[in-house]
């Protein structure tokens, strides 16, 4: 396999975590520093950082990284910052993003440019209870972010080409508005959010009227009101005709702005039959379905059994409407989507010879368990030769 060397660890700072931890991105969980205890630009050019760099520059990301990600499959392609050239010429963000380009190109390790890209999540605190939340449990405890980051990155604001307010849900924090309608940035700087769409109103789209939006991402895992309550409402006060009725103004924003919009789904034994009426939906307000199975969020027997075992009629049905879906996504140009939905294919296939039975499900724990009280110098090659297999087992479930 050619080696892939994403420049994430170049370009990328992200706090996905209000507890202050520093990653690269949402995939890789190496904690690269922390925002509680340091300076943006301290944990930058950090021994972690640096060592990052490192591995991705000498191992690439095949070796280091999950493979599930997305971007090894070629999915995420709103993370691309190639359009440098939108940034104001002979503004800080242009030259950042410049010299940024260069550092990368050349494999440096210690930076004299500054991120591109700053993603933080404020608070886990959302307004919905969605069944498959990995933040549930940190929810409550109510941590926020310090304030004092927030005013670094305002003050570092006019070098950012990507600025990604996270959650919980970002709309539901006043000092994330607040954020919003009093910082200043580059005229090029792109403004990224993932939202359940369920707050938003004429004040806030308003603000988003007067932004340069780069991505919409609205989590929905429904296609009717019915699902939409079981899975992400469950008790809490939020209205399916609402999430519709924005999607709506979202797609005429679209249409004003130009910027990514996409709905995105996770399949499970409940929803598995709704992957094409949810695909149908997305494409009826212009927006990109990325469809994906889902994820496990604290690796639990009983959340397997509920929502991630599956009888072989409903494998079969949610293969059917994924070949009847993919012409689809073709004809409208959706190329993320498309990888989305082949990348699921792929993983349902590797699901049903594996997790789906409870028994193995136990097992693959078990040994993950033990894997974690080994010793670290006996955990790297173990974790190599694991994600070599995967890598190959991936690929020849890739294949047509």
């Amino acid at each position: 396999m050619t080696k892939f060397v994403c420049d994430h660890p170049w370009t990328h700072f992200e706090v996905n975590n209000p507890n202050g931890t520093v990653t690269m991105c949402c995939d890789n969980n190496t904690a690269l520093g922390n925002v509680s205890r340091d300076s943006i630009t301290e944990i930058w050019n950090g021994e972690a950082y640096q060592d990052i760099r490192r591995q991705m520059r000498d191992r690439g990301a095949h070796a280091i990284c999950p493979h599930t990600c997305p971007v090894l499959h070629g999915g995420k392609g709103y993370q691309r910052l190639t359009w440098t050239n939108e940034l104001e010429e002979g503004g800080p963000a242009r030259a950042n993003a410049e010299l940024n380009q260069t550092e990368f190109a050349e494999g440096a390790l210690s930076l004299q440019s500054l991120p591109r890209w700053m993603r933080f999540t404020y608070s886990f605190a959302c307004n919905l209870d969605c069944y498959h939340c990995f933040q549930r449990e940190d929810a409550t405890q109510n941590q926020k972010l310090p304030q004092s980051f927030l005013d670094e990155v305002a003050g570092l604001a006019k070098v950012f080409q990507v600025i990604f307010p996270f959650g919980g849900e970002p709309f539901l924090f006043k000092p994330v508005l607040k954020f919003l309608s009093e910082t200043e940035t580059d005229p090029g700087c792109r403004y990224f959010f993932v939202t359940n769409a369920t707050l938003l109103d004429e004040k806030i789209f308003a603000q988003l009227r007067q932004k340069k939006l780069g991505l919409i991402a609205v989590s929905l895992d429904a296609a009717d009101d019915a699902t939409f309550g079981d899975l992400r409402k469950r008790g809490r006060k939020a209205e399916w005709s609402v999430v519709m009725d924005n999607l709506k103004q979202l797609q005429a924003l679209k249409q004003e702005q130009g910027f990514t919009f996409t709905v995105s789904m996770t399949v499970n034994s409940r929803n598995y039959d709704q992957i094409e009426r949810f695909i149908d939906l997305a494409l009826s307000v212009d927006a990109e379905p990325l469809v994906s199975l889902v994820a496990n969020p604290y690796e639990t027997y009983a959340f397997q059994k509920e929502f991630l075992h599956f009888e072989p009629r409903q494998f079969a049905v949610m293969f059917e409407q994924i070949d009847r879906s993919l012409p689809k996504l073709q004809g409208r140009g959706f190329a993320e989507a498309e990888a989305f939905l082949r990348q699921l294919s792929a993983c349902l296939r590797e699901h049903r010879s594996g997790a789906n039975a409870l028994a193995h499900f136990a097992i693959r724990k078990a040994c993950r368990t033990a894997f974690h009280k080994l010793p670290p110098l006996l955990r790297q090659p173990i974790r190599d030769m694991v994600q070599h297999m995967r890598n190959r087992k991936l690929k020849r479930l890739f294949q047509p």
